[in-house]
């Protein structure tokens, strides 16, 4: 059976919730992989999706993102049904480069794809203001097949952070960076929705990487959410120590949790 759409208006609705799943269920082979799920997030809010490997994290925001069909339920993003209506509004950065690695474009022309059909002067602003954002400024022209791993990940956000999309999905945007990159990408992560007004969901395995400031967190595990609210009632070490099935515990520092193996 198909996603059975709620019938919202045809306009995005400002003044709405930026994304609204109710009811969502994802089979694979008949088998529930995800769900049934209930979700609310507000516009300019920032929300951690987290859980362990195969719990449904990925499969939600490809859900979202309308690239994995839903066997039940409504997704509705700013009071619109998900779907062609709203291709621009939602931005995806998956865990993998979108970009195949031989593209015989510069760094600054894949991270425009985001502002297609269009020159002008604000646009290529954008696009250069995310590149700084990103450190990336001096690899502008740089071919982006010569890039490291790493380096690509950054191009992506920067697409993504150019772009006009209000709704950002991130499938562990600090995957593949070194240690310093990871931190600095959990700030920018962070600063998205704080000082560029955009919706921020993002999954990540590790807890340390959520930024400070996270309005709410999902667990997830095997597809059921186990807690869902503000971090400091989901991201405990009762929860935590339940769904990766070893002892954890949970250290809050400068608003971030970090979970460690429990001493």
């Amino acid at each position: 059976m198909g996603c059975e759409v709620s019938r919202a208006g045809d306009d995005l609705d400002p003044r709405g919730p930026a994304l609204s799943v109710r009811g969502l269920l994802v089979r694979r082979r008949k088998v529930p992989v995800l769900g049934p799920l209930d979700l609310e997030i507000g516009r300019g809010e920032l929300w951690g999706v987290v859980g362990p490997n195969g719990a449904g994290k990925t499969t939600l925001l490809r859900a979202i993102a309308g690239l994995e069909p839903a066997d039940a339920g409504s997704i509705a993003i700013a009071g619109r049904p998900a779907g062609a209506g709203t291709r621009g509004v939602v931005g995806w950065l998956s865990q993998q480069s979108d970009q195949p690695p031989e593209v015989p474009f510069t760094v600054a022309e894949v991270a425009s794809f985001a502002r297609p059909g269009s020159r002008a002067a604000e646009d290529r602003s954008a696009v250069m203001e995310a590149l700084e954002a990103l450190g990336l400024t001096g690899l502008s022209e740089r071919r982006y097949r010569e890039l490291s791993g790493g380096e690509r990940r950054k191009v992506e956000l920067a697409r993504l952070l150019a772009g006009r999309a209000e709704l950002l999905l991130l499938d562990e945007p600090a995957a593949g960076l070194d240690l310093d990159w990871q931190e600095r990408m959990t700030a920018l992560v962070g600063d998205l929705a704080r000082r560029h007004g955009r919706t921020v969901v993002m999954v990540s395995h590790d807890t340390g990487r959520l930024p400070a400031g996270c309005d709410g967190v999902l667990l997830l595990d095997r597809g059921r959410a186990i807690a869902c609210g503000p971090p400091r009632k989901v991201l405990t070490g009762g929860h935590l120590s339940s769904v990766f099935g070893v002892p954890l515990e949970v250290t809050e520092r400068g608003g971030r949790f970090f979970a460690g193996v429990a001493t």
